[in-house]
């Protein structure tokens, strides 16, 4: 009998972990709209990660909004929106998938939950130089979403803050 209550007594405590575990992914303050404010060192970024110059100067000057949804089943929706281009991608939370990105790369992506307000993206491809790697953070902090990217050593931020307005949506 003391092992079945003790059985018992694990799997509740395991369930109650991941009930905890669901209930903060579902709560995280990355949920929601965002306009993008301001950019440091993105040409820089962008050049190293093998953007052309035209799409590089076209994307340094434009705005964005980015919507991050819970699509639930431990999915995660990034939808970003320019007057150039836009992407509109649903990443199953730690499995790799196939992406087309926005600068026209095709790449292996895998997105993590680092905490409930991180979101780290991982994309592996490979050009003319060999095999790439770059890692995007998607992260909440004081009141703004600041996505931190880094590719060969190559560091850009881009700042966000939360749109308002209910009849600014994206589709």
């Amino acid at each position: 009998m003391g092992i079945l209550l003790q059985n018992f007594v694990d799997s509740a405590i395991l369930l109650k972990s991941i009930e905890i575990y669901i209930y903060l992914i579902m709560s995280s303050k990355l949920f929601g709209k965002w306009k993008l404010s301001k950019s440091h060192n993105f040409d820089e970024y962008m050049k190293k990660v093998g953007v052309d110059a035209a799409t590089r100067k076209i994307a340094s000057v434009i705005s964005s909004t980015t919507k991050i949804l819970d699509e639930g089943n431990n999915q995660v929706r990034i939808k970003t929106k320019s007057t150039f281009k836009s992407a509109n991608v649903v990443f199953p939370i730690g499995e790799e998938i196939d992406e087309h990105t926005m600068d026209d790369r095709d790449c292996k992506t895998v997105v993590t939950w680092d905490g409930e307000s991180k979101l780290i993206e991982i994309q592996k491809w490979k050009d003319q130089t060999g095999d790439r790697q770059l890692k995007m953070e998607w992260a909440y902090e004081d009141e703004k979403m600041i996505l931190r990217m880094e590719c060969d050593g190559i560091k850009a931020e881009r700042h966000h803050t939360r749109t308002k307005s209910k009849k600014d949506k994206i589709n």
